[in-house]
């Protein structure tokens, strides 16, 4: 189904093109942040603070909370592959519903990695004897409304390519039938 230059979907898949864009080189500069961990930076007159987290974690939970900005990142990747498909049109071709079902795959992983992964790294700290000094057990704040958010819209963007699929699988049926 060829789209017209100026038809919202395409719009709107320009818009959410850049969008995108923008998304992915601030989770990758997260990602990359959280691997350097605490830093200080001067910039001009003005020194820049950036820390990880304010109380002691053991440094693996701030590099293991990398990958879920990783796996964001892909997931976003994902959607940009959809994206560039529908603006050309191709919304309801196997391959666009493949990347917006990937996309949504990609977010019920990094959730999970940014929820279950520090929670590991932590229980495995407070169980193994720690060297001398870090034997506090850290807080660690979930994000629980946020991650069960995240989830609900990863559920709702599979079941969408499944009805999706369904519809060109119809579509398909009918074509024979005719």
């Amino acid at each position: 189904m060829p789209v017209n230059r100026d038809s919202p979907l395409k719009q709107a898949a320009r818009v959410g093109l850049a969008l995108s864009w923008i998304a992915v080189a601030l989770t990758l500069l997260g990602g990359v942040l959280a691997l350097v961990g605490s830093f200080d930076t001067q910039i001009g007159p003005a020194t820049v603070l950036v820390r990880s987290s304010g109380a002691y974690l053991p440094p693996l939970v701030t590099w293991t909370g990398a990958l879920s900005y990783f796996a964001f990142a892909y997931a976003l990747w994902r959607l940009i592959a959809f994206l560039r498909l529908s603006r050309e049109g191709q919304v309801f071709a196997a391959e666009t519903t493949g990347h917006l079902r990937a996309f949504g795959r990609w977010l019920v992983v990094a959730t999970l990695a940014a929820t279950i992964l520090p929670l590991a790294i932590i229980a495995v700290h407070v169980l193994v004897p720690a060297q001398a000094g870090t034997g506090l057990v850290p807080t660690i704040r979930i994000p629980l409304f946020t991650g069960l958010f995240v989830l609900t819209v990863a559920t709702l963007v599979m079941m969408i390519c499944r009805v999706i699929d369904e519809g060109r699988r119809l579509r398909d049926e009918l074509g024979e039938i005719v």
